[in-house]
Order: structure tokens, then C-alpha cells, then sequence
């Protein structure tokens, strides 16, 4: 399947362009909204929105696809997320129900213990870099509890280990060397994915 940009159709968001049967795809959505495959899904992999110097950080060996910008506006967006950041959320859909968390949210406190469904997920955020990142927090059929030390690493209670908050793996203590499940988390304009997700669950700070 070769797919390529039509522009934002449905509801304001991002729609591409299946070539080879004609059929639309929802971005946001990864669900065919029109032609002959209108219904079916594509697979949802883990995905990050992240400055390049924090990418360059953690993947020093990385190779980068240089485009062309087609919009004066192209690199302004994502940096909206400092000064604006109610404008965008991280969503995620577990067991067919939608849940977003605004980027103020995760500015005020993160890590994030959650419970959505019957999943226990953690969700990290980075100022610097920007980057939201859900992990599940079960390592070995145990599910951990996570707190914030200093200098992007995170601990969790049962054992004491010292984890990246970026990378999920654990550094130092008992689990060292373990590494959290990197779940799908798609970045988006909160009303985007409240358009296309009417029904999305907002996470909101835990002591609230």
C-alpha cells in the first residue's frame, strides 16, 4: 500500500490516499473511511513527537529522511506545544475506548500511574524535548507504581529501581536491564482528537 497526502477532509484532520484502490484513510483514525477497504484498520505501532537534538540524544547513530517544507508554517506547530500547551494531548485507544491527556496536564505532573480499562500504563512526559511516551508499567507479571526522582529518571516503589523515563528501561537496582512495553500514543491537536473521538476520556492530574 503506497499512501499519500490529500489534506485535512474529515472533521479538520489529516487524510491520506491509498493509490493503488483509490481509498481514503483517516490519520488519526489508521481506519479506511471511504472506498473498498471502508473499514478496515491499519496496525498501530508506537510512534514520537520529539525535537531532533533529544532524538539525536538517545539514537546517536540515526539517519534522517531531509524534505522540502511545503509551508511556512511546518515547524511552527509542534513548538505551539510550549506556549499552547492545552492546544495538544497524547491520546491512546484501550479496549475500544478513547482517553486523552493535555500536555499542561503532563507539565504539572508526570510520571502518570494510570489504570484505564484493565490496562495499568504509565505515562512520561520530557519539557525539553516535549516527548509523551506510555509504557505499560507490568514487568513479569508485577505491576509497578512509578515516582519521579530527578534528571528524567523515575523509581518504582516495589523495587527501588532507578528507570529512563524515555526509554522505559531500568538502569540501576534488582530490575536493571528490564524494559517497560512501549504502547501506542499518538500526538495530536486535543480538539482534533476529541472531534474524531467525541466520546475520549480526558486523564486529568491524579490529585484531582
Amino acid at each position: 500500500m503506497t499512501l499519500s497526502v490529500v489534506g485535512p477532509i474529515l472533521k479538520g484532520s489529516l487524510v491520506m490516499r491509498d493509490s493503488k484502490t483509490d481509498t481514503l484513510w483517516s490519520q488519526l483514525l489508521g481506519e479506511c473511511t471511504d472506498g473498498e477497504l471502508k473499514g478496515e484498520s491499519l496496525e498501530s505501532v508506537p510512534c514520537d513527537m520529539v525535537t531532533w537534538a533529544a532524538w539525536r540524544n538517545e539514537h546517536p547513530d540515526t539517519t534522517v529522511l531531509n524534505m522540502s517544507r511545503t509551508s511556512k508554517n511546518y515547524s511552527s506547530d509542534y513548538y505551539e506545544g510550549r506556549r499552547g500547551p492545552e492546544q495538544f494531548c497524547l491520546g491512546t485507544v484501550v479496549n475500544h475506548q478513547a482517553y486523552h491527556c493535555t500536555i499542561a496536564t503532563l507539565k504539572k505532573q508526570s510520571p502518570l500511574n494510570l489504570n484505564l480499562g484493565d490496562d495499568e500504563l504509565l505515562l512520561t512526559f520530557d519539557p525539553e524535548s516535549t516527548s509523551a511516551r506510555l509504557f505499560s508499567r507490568t514487568i513479569d507479571d508485577r505491576v509497578l507504581t512509578f515516582d519521579s526522582v530527578k534528571d528524567g529518571i523515575i523509581r518504582d516503589e516495589q523495587t527501588d529501581s532507578k528507570w529512563n523515563r524515555m526509554t522505559g528501561i531500568a538502569i540501576d537496582g534488582t530490575l536493571k536491564g528490564k524494559e517497560l512495553d512501549h504502547r501506542v500514543g499518538i500526538m495530536s491537536y486535543t480538539n482534533k482528537w476529541k472531534d474524531l473521538h467525541p466520546e475520549s476520556s480526558e486523564i486529568r492530574r491524579v490529585s484531582e
